[in-house]
């Protein structure tokens, strides 16, 4: 809050006067010492996939506020993970609900809920509920937010409960990471997450140290925090940088819409928005905001649970906001979200033992080809979407942090240096991790001198060949596939440790694309994928 915009707000005068804010009085005040506000209302299947803003009058001395809240399906069939009824739940200061320095926090729908017996979440200036932020608690027009992710058919009662409290404390100083921290010097394939959330995102992930406990056994180096919705991290890993200085940490969030996800790495201090459709907020708005402000900005599992039949199950899953986006300004896209090898429970399908290639990926992998088809140069990257919350080793190992990661070949394990890699492509997936999948290498060289690797482009005429060289470790008895223009054109057995392979590649004109003829590496054994290579680009003199 701007200082004349606090000092009207407060009641405040330059010469250090003051008097106790007014607040509108047609409001329900929550004070302390008085009974908790209770809001009850009702959804219908038109309220899907939009936002009910309640608000209501903090009083000055409050030093807690308290949130709670529930639902009930309308009627007697009970509601099933393909129908039933979800209700998000955020909150916003005095400061305006359409100010990032209102936003107070979002817990979506697995924390405060009366019907499942929770606590309620809650502020304070000196702590918060996870994915909530701490700080003053500033007298004013607060504003309880329910998102209206899906609705059954019968509709749904819902109820609010909103407490304050009086609480001592003074609000944490900040203390982010150096986004400059260079954790190792030299150019070098360094391995990274591109999706993760931890403290902020679920009730029980593991705290900071666990986190990194976790991705160390991994063996990632760069761990990119995308924790849902909030940026409160933003402000408190400085510490877990400072202790784990051959890492680098990343701070980013995921942006979750009801229309498709993205992710930002990197801090966004100018938008912390969310709620594509609501009022006037549509992400592109929001990804423009985000680039200005330095971050990477990444499509998240676009082709994820897509259609009517499955987008309660997974609710914004399919990313269907092409359109609103500048795909030109879209740095990475998961071509593998969570784990390679899908089980039933994954799926949400009732078959007992069933465990397949992710079917997501293949999709994800159609439309990233049309996007480079297009011109768009978005580097493909993979992310485990994991919590940290898998119950043992062999979950950890199929679906946990790092269980795929994305190689970057960079010159630095420093923030500027791999943001640079990653825009070129120099990177490719690992599917099954670093302990579990083979490593590539993919070079193309012309007579004339010009040399590329993954994400490279090489300008050869329309007759002229590259001398493309694969070498593949730990990938004996697999094989080696070789697309162009996302065609798939060859294919070897991987019969040796290490394997190389020479081939001579061109241009194929009837279908290439803006970019020029792509051409792209994968290795594979029966049951998965286990490498996806960013393409080699041929293009015109």
């Amino acid at each position: 809050m701007r200082l004349p915009i606090l000092l009207i707000a407060l009641g405040l005068t330059a010469c250090g006067g003051s008097t106790p804010p007014a607040l509108p009085a047609d409001l329900p005040l929550c004070a302390p010492e008085a009974a908790p506000l209770r809001f009850d209302g009702r959804v219908t299947t038109a309220d899907a996939k939009t936002y009910r803003l309640q608000p209501f009058a903090v009083a000055p001395g409050t030093g807690r506020v308290e949130l709670a809240y529930g639902w009930s399906e309308s009627g007697a069939l009970p509601g099933t993970p393909l129908t039933a009824t979800m209700l998000d739940l955020g909150l916003w200061d005095a400061d305006g609900y359409r100010s990032p320095a209102g936003f107070r926090g979002w817990s979506g729908s697995r924390q405060g809920r009366i019907d499942l017996g929770q606590a309620p979440v809650f502020v304070e200036a000196a702590r918060a509920e996870r994915g909530y932020v701490p700080g003053a608690i500033e007298a004013g027009v607060w504003h309880a937010e329910l998102g209206i992710a899906a609705v059954s058919p019968q509709g749904a009662a819902w109820t609010l409960e909103i407490d304050c409290k009086a609480a001592a404390g003074a609000a944490p100083a900040d203390d982010p990471v150096d986004p400059t921290h260079v954790a190792r010097a030299g150019p070098a394939w360094y391995h990274g997450d591109f999706h993760m959330h931890a403290y902020h995102s679920n009730a029980n992930a593991p705290d900071w140290t666990g986190f990194v406990a976790q991705a160390r056994a991994a063996q990632l180096d760069f761990l990119m925090v995308t924790e849902y919705v909030t940026g409160e991290h933003w402000r408190t890993l400085g510490a877990v940088q400072r202790a784990n200085p051959d890492l680098l940490i990343w701070p980013g969030r995921e942006i979750i819409t009801y229309f498709g996800h993205a992710s930002t790495h990197g801090e966004t201090p100018s938008t912390i928005e969310y709620r594509h459709g609501f009022e006037d907020v549509r992400l592109g708005e929001v990804q423009r905001a985000a680039v200005a402000d330095g971050a990477l900005f990444q499509v998240n599992h676009p082709t994820s649970f897509p259609g009517l039949l499955f987008e309660n199950f997974c609710r914004g899953c399919e990313f269907t906001l092409g359109d609103d986006i500048d795909c030109s300004q879209v740095d990475t896209i998961e071509i593998l979200n969570g784990p390679v090898m899908a089980t039933a429970a994954d799926l949400g399908i009732p078959v007992p033992g069933l465990q397949i290639e992710n079917p997501f990926m293949r999709t994800a992998i159609r439309l990233w080809d049309e996007r480079l088809a297009q011109g768009y140069r978005i580097t493909g990257v993979s992310g485990s979407d994991s919590k940290g919350t898998e119950p043992d080793d062999a979950e950890r190992a199929r679906r946990g942090y790092g269980s795929s990661v994305t190689a970057v070949f960079a010159d630095a394990l420093s923030r500027p240096a791999l943001q640079a890699a990653i825009r070129a492509g120099h990177a490719y997936v690992r599917t099954r991790g670093v302990a579990g999948s083979p490593t590539l290498e993919f070079r193309a060289t012309v007579d004339d001198g010009q040399t590329a690797i993954f994400g490279d482009t090489l300008r050869i005429g329309e007759t002229q060949t590259a001398r493309a060289e694969v070498t593949v470790r730990a990938g004996e008895g697999q094989r080696l596939y070789w697309y162009r223009n996302g065609t798939l054109v060859a294919s070897t057995a991987i019969d040796a440790d290490p394997f190389s392979e020479v081939r001579e590649i061109g241009r194929h004109l009837r279908s290439e694309g803006a970019l020029g003829t792509m051409w792209r590496i994968e290795t594979g054994d029966t049951a998965s994928r286990t490498t996806l290579g960013n393409p080699i680009f041929l293009a015109p003199p």
